[in-house]
């Protein structure tokens, strides 16, 4: 078969075309940047407490670190302020749950003139996924954030009780912590 090429323009054209489909053929589809978080394992897959988790909960523990520190270094007779957030748990994800029940109820009478009553529950629970096939990832309902046991707080103006109060108190308004559970200490340079 031969290709009968009339003008140069016809000969451009095609070959243009042909260089887009293989430029287009070349770039990797639904690649991930290095950037972009990698999609969480199921709650329960993994033995104890994986990197991933104690990273969250280490970036979400720094996150109320420096955000409380922010806020106390502006507050009069504060000074530098220290911030040390301790969290009773790790973040806990709830994913969306397909649940199936059934049941049935048998009523069973013996030669005796008896009767037994047998009743059979069944309840199949299946976490829904986005996406086909292997490349699912399960769909998260709700995020739970960690609760805080305790904060203690080290500031320049914390040997002033009216200093101390004043941080306990914004701290028990924040978090709704207990007292007792907010340590103000005199920081020491």
């Amino acid at each position: 078969m031969k290709f009968n090429w009339k003008t140069g323009k016809d000969k451009w054209l095609i070959l243009l075309a042909a260089g887009l489909i293989l430029l287009i053929l070349t770039f990797p589809a639904g690649s991930k940047t290095p950037s972009e978080p990698q999609p969480e394992a199921l709650a329960g897959q993994n033995t104890g407490e994986g990197e991933s988790s104690k990273l969250e909960n280490q970036s979400y523990e720094s996150q109320l670190e420096e955000r409380i520190a922010g806020i106390l270094e502006h507050v009069e007779g504060v000074g530098e302020v220290d911030v040390m957030v301790v969290l009773k748990s790790s973040e806990e994800k709830i994913f969306r749950v397909d649940t199936n029940l059934s049941g049935s109820s048998t009523e069973e009478k013996d030669s005796q003139g008896g009767t037994r009553t047998v009743t059979e529950n069944q309840q199949q629970e299946t976490t829904i996924l986005t996406g086909s096939g292997d490349n699912g990832v399960p769909i998260v309902e709700k995020e739970l954030r960690p609760e805080i046991e305790g904060i203690i707080i080290s500031a320049q103006g914390g040997a002033d009780l009216t200093v101390q109060a004043e941080i306990s108190q914004a701290m028990e308004a924040l978090f709704g912590l207990p007292q007792h559970k907010i340590k103000v200490l005199k920081r020491v340079e």
